[in-house]
């Protein structure tokens, strides 16, 4: 048999830089991996209830830290919600706030309270089951139900308004509880309204729209068409009820904390929602 031919020095060449770039392909993979797995356990990794906000939240600065205080909310079925609230502990006006899939309050504190020195509001916001400070399992269905049993919390804490601000899918949960709710709040805002959402418990259908408030705010991002559809069937339902929604939309594709945070007309837009109500 004859010996093999020579290897070029061209075609040795060409070998090793496709093995570089399989490799470095490789690398590239198991980072994105790693990322997406970190992401993960960040979103999925819960503490308890009674947690210190400084514990749970140990990405925040110490001012907002120092303005929230550590609160929980029992649902009808027993279980334990982890929450905050931020401003004076006897504000008439509190404004509760429903978030997106895969927020948590941490994520909101801020803007928490920031939005209590702004209007003098109280800011409640709580954990979804299964997430931060709401340990235990998942379940989606119950979440209007726990909405109102947050917003029970604070009619027998005496406050004289309630303001529900929702965001991508929180809004599902608001429009679903809306029927139940009592007191009826003063004013929603919603903000990239999605309407429907579910997981392995079952859907929550926000876009009935059984339910709506005269005192509708509804900001969104144009870029965005399922968020444009939802928006728009928000404002034609608080029409055909004889209200009058007041509504922004920004061409853009940001959605929920981005829409809020990126654009300030939004975030004054929402403010002046919650101020309505004094």
């Amino acid at each position: 048999m004859p010996p093999d031919p020579p290897v070029s020095r061209q075609n040795l060449i060409i070998g090793r830089a496709l093995a570089i770039l399989m490799v470095a392909f490789a690398l590239g993979v198991v980072a994105i991996l790693a990322l997406r797995l970190t992401a993960w356990r960040g979103v999925s990794k819960t503490v308890p209830a009674d947690t210190g906000l400084a514990e749970q939240c140990a990405d925040l600065d110490a001012t907002t830290l120092a303005s929230a205080r550590r609160t929980t909310i029992t649902a009808t079925d027993g279980f334990t919600l982890g929450a905050a609230e931020t401003g004076s502990a006897t504000a008439k006006t509190v404004v509760i706030l429903r978030h997106g899939a895969s927020q948590t309050i941490c994520d909101w504190l801020p803007w928490a309270a920031q939005t209590s020195a702004d209007t003098g509001a109280r800011v409640l916001l709580f954990d979804r089951r299964g997430r931060g400070s709401s340990p235990g399992t998942p379940s989606l269905t119950k979440e209007p139900a726990d909405l109102v049993a947050a917003g029970a919390k604070e009619g027998s804490a005496g406050v004289s308004e309630v303001v529900l601000v929702a965001s991508s899918m929180g809004n599902s949960i608001v429009y679903a509880a809306l029927p139940d709710l009592s007191p009826q709040p003063c004013a929603v805002v919603s903000i990239s309204p999605v309407l429907l959402s579910g997981d392995s418990t079952g859907e929550v259908r926000g876009d009935a729209l059984k339910k709506v408030v005269p005192n509708t705010w509804v900001a969104w991002e144009t870029k965005n068409p399922p968020i444009v559809r939802d928006a728009n069937a928000v404002i034609d339902a608080v029409d055909a009820a004889g209200g009058e929604a007041q509504n922004l939309d920004v061409e853009t594709a940001d959605h929920s904390r981005q829409l809020l945070s990126k654009h300030p007309e939004v975030a004054t837009f929402v403010r002046e929602g919650i101020a309505s109500c004094h």
